[in-house]
């Protein structure tokens, strides 16, 4: 019986759409003829592709080795910038806190401070019969959730102790005994927020690694080599402009170049990624290898990796040859590439022997890796209980974070008086533009539009905007009646595109009886244009984040809406979600928006900091945002406009409270007090039914 009303409802709709009875359906709201689906990905890639090309130039031109040393000077400048300044060095405190002997080789479970009160754990293994002061590796593992103790790692530094090296093998962030893999991706978020990067902490980690193993006296400070894959393989890669100290370095499974992994459509992690890397003419993947000529390097990789093209391999290779060979030792380089999936399996582990082994002093045939009883986890943690965050006194990464944040809250702009007010007015702009690392200045919109559409009570006119060559916004306009020029408009933006406006049908018909027309968008990379492809940091890398490009949207949008087709008397922001946020920052450039109503907006950008997992992604990464303002400051900057936000969201995404709002009340009201018009600032939670009451009286 259900079944039959269930096909009796959808027929009665069916028909009422098409009688007219409803008044709009999502035809209606559908611009283009079909999805734009791959558009973000196909600008991105283009963008990707000139500054390549760019780069590839450069690097043709470079012939002598001092023309090389130069790229590898500015690659090493930019690779410091972009980590961060490290602090000073204290003590490491280093600490055995167990120990296991084998026949051939023993292991001492090591904890020591990276800074202070910050543990790193790890595992140092020391050959027995022999003598004087050995070779020593240091191994950072990739994506392992038990680090040191996997299994890959083990065999290696096994192998390696029972051919005279002392082996360091550290537990990175989010590895073994610090944390969850997930962290890599809570902690990076929160570390571009504060103005800071998560590969700051992990360097340091390794730097401090490196001092570990000069101070003990078993090792040769001349012949320290380095590797790790994947993820390691990274670390590896990173390290070699900050710290000249590694002779022997074999990156596995990650180096390789951007160019190529984007064709592929990769994405990446958070400590992998530098702000506007590609605009400077650097590719991380692979660039920060050069600052390692004339030492000893291998490219360990594999011919079926799933992350790595094989091109890309090659590709770097080309470039990287010509270096060893402008320094005339081009038998310093070599890459290795075995046929295996993205690993560091025996094959890959036994080059690595061989090529350490040739340029520490050895006979390269002599390394082998036999099979070996392995240890279990919990005989090689360094702490009691397997987490260096239960140790007495011991500090986290996020703790740090924090800290780094508070420091950079002194430089926001506290509200006092007219005066203080209009200098954030008009200084928040530029710090704006400073983020998000473009300018917002003078830009223009130009629309095509459709035939009208007449609806039950309402005429429409599809249209589509190209903001920039490869962009389309698509977009509906709708009003009471045929007028639809030289009305007050309602800009509806939306995080999941214009088609939302079907849930809200009722407040539509309502705002139009008002005599308002309602223009709705999908801004890029958002319904008809989605998805953004923000979680592969493209845009991030070409220093011009999804969020920022959206403003643009907006503002080219409002550009036209105050164009002799339109002719919009006043223009008023209507946003939901991200889309909210878009508004606000444009609002701070555009003053003919003259009013903003936020739905479900994030309540603001240290909130993210504050909770324990974010649910926002990469779409809100601004990288130091906080350094200099927050929603606060830009709430501040929108009076004396009206201003009300409904439902803001912690950055978990869960509803703020009352004492969140009442915070944030307390630091937005003094601006909207100075020009006596508090009342038109509101934040607050509604039920469904006071919402559309609520959203009918500010219009």
């Amino acid at each position: 019986m259900r079944k039959y009303i269930w096909l009796y409802l959808v027929l009665f709709l069916t028909i009422g759409a098409v009688n007219g009875q409803n008044a709009i359906v999502m035809d209606d709201l559908t611009v283009l003829n079909q999805p734009a689906a791959t558009m973000m990905r196909d600008y991105l890639t283009k963008k990707v592709t000139t500054q390549f090309t760019k780069r590839d130039s450069l690097l043709s031109s470079l012939k002598a080795a001092e023309d090389w040393d130069l790229r590898a000077a500015s690659i090493s400048d930019a690779m410091k910038e972009w980590t961060g300044a490290f602090p000073e060095k204290t003590p490491l405190n280093a600490r055995v806190t167990g120990r296991i002997e084998h026949e051939e080789y023993s292991i001492e479970n090591i904890l020591f401070e990276s800074r202070p009160n910050l543990y790193v754990s790890a595992n140092l293994y020391l050959p027995r019969n022999f003598s004087g002061p050995r070779p020593a590796q240091l191994n950072v593992i990739g994506h392992a959730q038990n680090g040191k103790a996997n299994e890959r790692y083990q065999r290696m530094s096994i192998a390696q102790a029972k051919n005279g090296f002392v082996v360091l093998t550290i537990d990175q962030i989010g590895q073994g005994e610090r944390g969850l893999l997930a962290s890599h991706k809570i902690l990076g978020t929160k570390a571009f927020l504060s103005g800071t990067h998560l590969f700051n902490f992990m360097a340091w980690d390794v730097i401090r690694a490196i001092d570990y193993l000069e101070s003990r006296p078993e090792v040769d400070p001349t012949k320290i080599g380095m590797t790790g894959s994947s993820g390691g393989g990274m670390t590896t890669t990173y390290i070699l402009p900050l710290d000249d100290r590694i002779a022997v370095a074999i990156p596995t499974c990650n180096p390789n170049t951007w160019s190529h992994r984007t064709l592929a459509n990769l994405a990446t992690d958070h400590e992998q990624v530098f702000f506007g890397a590609f605009g400077q003419l650097i590719d991380p993947r692979g660039d920060p290898l050069f600052c390692q000529v004339p030492h000893a390097l291998m490219l360990n990789a594999t011919s079926d990796d799933s992350l790595n093209p094989p091109e890309g391999v090659w590709e770097l290779d080309t470039w990287l040859s010509k270096s060893y060979a402008a320094h005339g030792v081009p038998e310093k380089f070599k890459t290795s590439m075995v046929r295996a999936g993205h690993d560091y399996n025996q094959e890959q582990r036994e080059a690595t022997y061989s090529w350490i082994l040739k340029w520490t002093g050895g006979d390269p045939s002599t390394f082998w890796e036999e099979e070996t009883p392995l240890m279990k986890e919990e005989e090689l943690w360094a702490t009691q209980n397997g987490s260096v965050y239960n140790e007495p006194g011991s500090v986290s990464e996020l703790d740090l974070i924090k800290a780094h944040l508070a420091q950079n809250k002194a430089n926001w702009k506290n509200i006092q008086s007219k005066q203080t007010l209009e200098a954030l007015q008009m200084q928040l702009p530029e710090l704006i533009e400073q983020v998000l690392n473009t300018s917002l200045k003078d830009i223009k919109g130009k629309a095509t539009l459709e035939a009208p559409i007449k609806r039950k009570g309402m005429t429409l006119r599809k249209f589509t905007m190209e903001p920039e060559a490869g962009i389309i916004v698509p977009g509906v306009t709708m009003g009471a009646d045929e007028g639809l020029v030289g009305k007050e408009v309602i800009l509806y933006v939306h995080e999941e595109g214009k088609s939302n406006l079907l849930e809200d049908l009722d407040l539509v018909e309502a705002l139009l009886a008002k005599g308002y027309l309602l223009c709705g968008i999908d801004l890029r990379g958002i319904g008809e244009t989605g998805p953004d492809n923000a979680n592969k940091f493209w845009d991030f890398l070409l220093g011009k984040p999804i969020f920022g490009q959206r403003i643009r949207d907006v503002l080219a949008v409002t550009d036209w809406l105050k164009s002799s087709e339109i002719n919009a008397q006043k223009i008023h922001y209507w946003g939901t979600g991200m889309g909210a946020l878009y508004g606000v920052f444009a609002g701070t450039m555009d003053e003919n928006i003259a009013s903003f109503l936020l739905e479900d907006p994030l309540i603001s950008f240290e909130s993210i900091v504050e909770v324990d997992i974010p649910e926002y992604q990469h779409e809100i990464i601004l990288p130091g945002i906080l350094t200099y303002f927050d929603l606060p400051q830009i709430y501040q900057a929108l009076s004396p406009r009206k201003l009300r936000v409904l439902n803001p969201l912690l950055g978990d995404k869960s509803a703020a409270g009352d004492l969140d709002i009442k915070s944030m009340d307390r630091s937005v009201r003094p601006a909207f007090k100075v020009h006596k018009n508090d009342k038109s600032w509101t934040m607050g939670n509604y039920n469904p039914e006071e919402r559309k009451k609520y959203i009918l009286s500010h219009y």
